[in-house]
């Protein structure tokens, strides 16, 4: 009788944990509103200076500058993709009175990071490279360190984009500035000038990257004990990592490209979420691909934001972007919510593609995954055309994006011609295919920023006409 009891007990107090292990968040549900550390300023003893030589070679002695300025020393160690190389990083600061200042003057703080190469095309054909950075507290450490930089929010990662086929510096900045105005979360951005191990590399753009925390994605740090999580999946090439999911869109060859978690990480992942986030996607997306696929209650509809796919689509056909929805392509969930998708690298938009001319005269996400099916559902179309000319009367506006062009000039300054004492024999060469139209390599900055205005009148042009031409896609 005890021993029934006592098994009684047992199962009872088992059931209640694995209650309480489904209705409890985690600790980043209740640190939300914990303020992150800033990098204090500091007099810095020890930095690499720009390098005399060098910079009399560029004819650039030692300028003022009006931007926050960053000196990266890895100690000579050489920068590969690969490996995360050791780095000391020092920060001039930006005057908030807008004062220039002076590149040998003393940095206003110090910190330790690792950086390595980043981007696919961009790592393969650009002169210029791209960096990723994360803080850590000291050097060698394991544990990253959450800082803000730059005046963004705290953490421990960022991306430094240099700008080098967008010849304006500007498409990466202003796209993601009418972003942060239309979605939930949008990468926030700073100008800078950087110079690694005393050369000048010109003018880049911190770019914070798609990932979790306080001022990023603000997703659940610990699961369910059934599985469920919070989670980051991206949509890139394939081989791009190992391990990709094994969703029903790509056993079923539904979907193109791979789908790899990035959170949580490969280290915190168990085999039970990565199961549950393999279930998660398969079920949105047998949904989305079944005959019932519009139906509100047993549809795509429960599965996803819909509102958030609405603006994607619409963004980045706005500005062109031949990569949205399938390379480089973030989708997110939190806890106990539905997906969302995040925008990222526009790069490319607004016709400034390397191998081909882009159409201003056709959708591009059409034939994508995923959009190619909610395409097909009117009442969809409905929700983007409605969109569409609610933004386009603000963020999407073209008075407004050529706003946004101006003041990323007047803040850049003397800095563009800085970028291209070191980068301006890019202008002498073809580094995009011409054809179907005014040829895109520009002569000079003010014929690229000509031709990028010339890319949103037309793109708007076709779009303000046409936008009523995706309900022929419908079959409900």
């Amino acid at each position: 009788m005890k021993k029934r009891i006592y098994s009684s007990i047992m199962i009872v107090l088992f059931i209640i944990v694995v209650m309480l292990g489904n209705f409890v968040y985690n600790r980043m549900e209740l640190n939300k509103t914990k303020v992150s550390p800033t990098l204090k300023s500091k007099t810095v003893k020890k930095w690499k200076k720009p390098d005399a030589e060098y910079m009399e070679y560029y004819g650039l002695g030692g300028f003022d500058t009006n931007l926050p300025v960053l000196y990266i020393d890895t100690r000579n160690q050489r920068i590969t993709k690969e490996n995360k190389v050791w780095a000391h990083l020092a920060v001039l600061n930006q005057m908030e009175d807008g004062t220039e200042r002076n590149i040998y003057d003393t940095p206003d703080y110090e910190a330790w990071i690792t950086i390595n190469l980043r981007g696919a095309s961009s790592y393969s054909w650009f002169d210029k490279e791209q960096y990723r950075i994360k803080f850590y507290r000291k050097q060698g450490k394991t544990g990253a360190k959450d800082y803000e930089f730059l005046g963004m929010g705290a953490n421990s990662e960022w991306v430094l984009n240099g700008p080098f086929l967008d010849k304006t510096l500007l498409r990466n900045r202003i796209v993601y500035q009418v972003s942060r105005e239309i979605f939930e979360w949008a990468p926030d951005t700073r100008f800078c000038e950087v110079f690694v191990n005393g050369e000048y590399k010109g003018v880049y753009l911190a770019v914070e990257p798609v990932t979790n925390g306080e001022s990023r994605l603000r997703l659940s740090e610990f699961g369910l004990l059934s599985g469920e999580t919070a989670y980051i999946v991206k949509r890139d090439r394939e081989g791009t990592e190992d391990n990709p999911l094994n969703n029903y869109g790509k056993r079923a060859g539904k979907t193109s490209n791979d789908l790899y978690v990035e959170y949580p990480s490969r280290t915190d992942l168990t085999k039970t979420q990565r199961q549950w986030i393999e279930e998660d996607i398969s079920n949105f997306e047998k949904a989305l691909y079944s005959d019932k696929f519009d139906d509100p209650k047993i549809g795509y509809r429960r599965y996803i934001d819909v509102d958030a796919f609405v603006d994607y689509l619409i963004l980045n056909e706005a500005v062109m972007n031949n990569d949205a929805g399938n390379l480089s392509t973030y989708v997110y969930k939190e806890l106990g919510g539905k997906l969302k998708i995040a925008v990222w690298d526009f790069n490319n938009a607004y016709d400034n593609y390397m191998w081909f001319r882009q159409d201003y005269s056709e959708f591009f996400l059409q034939k994508l995954a995923w959009f190619n099916r909610l395409l097909q559902d009117r009442g969809f179309v409905d929700l983007v055309v409605q969109r569409y000319w609610e933004l386009r009367k603000g963020v999407l506006s073209t008075e407004y994006l050529y706003q946004l062009i101006e003041e990323g000039r007047e803040e850049l300054g003397d800095a563009i011609e800085r970028n291209y004492a070191v980068w301006g024999y890019t202008f002498s060469e073809d580094m995009m295919i011409s054809g179907g139209g005014p040829d895109p390599n520009p002569v000079n900055y003010e014929d690229a920023i000509e031709k990028l205005k010339y890319a949103i009148d037309k793109r708007f042009s076709f779009l303000d006409t046409h936008i009523t031409d995706l309900y022929n896609g419908c079959i409900n």
